[in-house]
């Protein structure tokens, strides 16, 4: 009887096919760098990992990147609802912000450092042309609020992934918050009601 393969076992052959897949060279950090990228991904989703690789022209990318991008889809379609919003607001923030930070940067001022001058902006103002609605709303301005404007500017041309996962994070608490304050919203008729029926009996 034949033993069936662990998923230790798949997982590396997973990762050797791939190697080979893309001619990395054999090599124990090129290796840890390739399982690395497809560390989430269950043995499940390897076919169709493959299939979706076999499909997708991407030819300015090397080996990696390709490997990463997919493997990325793969993520942000098993993310909950909740992190899934923390991760677009984030980056979406990171993007407002770089473009702020740089066009501050620009702007000669003798009397304003461009750190007070980005201090000074009202982020519940900032509006795409034309458009009546702010870019930013309550949940973007409270996380804003925590991170404090400071903390931005300085990070968010130092270190991309430092500054989405940091950002990542008080999104989701921001998110968790106000979805227990809505529920608590909801709920509160019905917990009037309640008390109301219980005094009567």
């Amino acid at each position: 009887m034949q033993n069936r393969p662990t998923e230790d076992q798949i997982r590396t052959q997973f990762v050797t096919s791939l190697m080979e897949y893309f001619k990395i060279e054999e090599d124990i950090n090129l290796r840890a760098h390739v399982a690395d990228l497809v560390r989430t991904i269950h043995p499940s989703q390897y076919r169709e990992f493959f299939r979706r690789l076999s499909l997708r022209e991407m030819p300015y990318k090397n080996g990696f990147e390709k490997i990463a991008l997919i493997a990325e889809e793969f993520e942000t379609q098993a993310l909950s609802p909740v992190d899934q919003e923390a991760q677009e607001r984030a980056e979406n923030l990171y993007r407002l912000m770089y473009d702020i930070r740089r066009d501050v940067s620009l702007k000669r001022d003798g009397e304003k450092s461009a750190l007070e001058r980005f201090e000074a902006i009202r982020f519940t103002s900032i509006k795409h042309a034309n458009e009546e609605k702010p870019l930013l709303d309550e949940t973007d301005i409270n996380v804003v609020k925590v991170l404090t404007k400071r903390w931005i500017y300085d990070y968010v041309s130092l270190d991309r992934t430092l500054f989405e996962a940091r950002v990542t994070h008080e999104y989701r608490n921001e998110i968790l918050r106000r979805e227990r304050e809505k529920n608590e919203m909801l709920a509160a008729p019905l917990k009037a009601k309640l008390i109301t029926s219980v005094k009567r009996a």
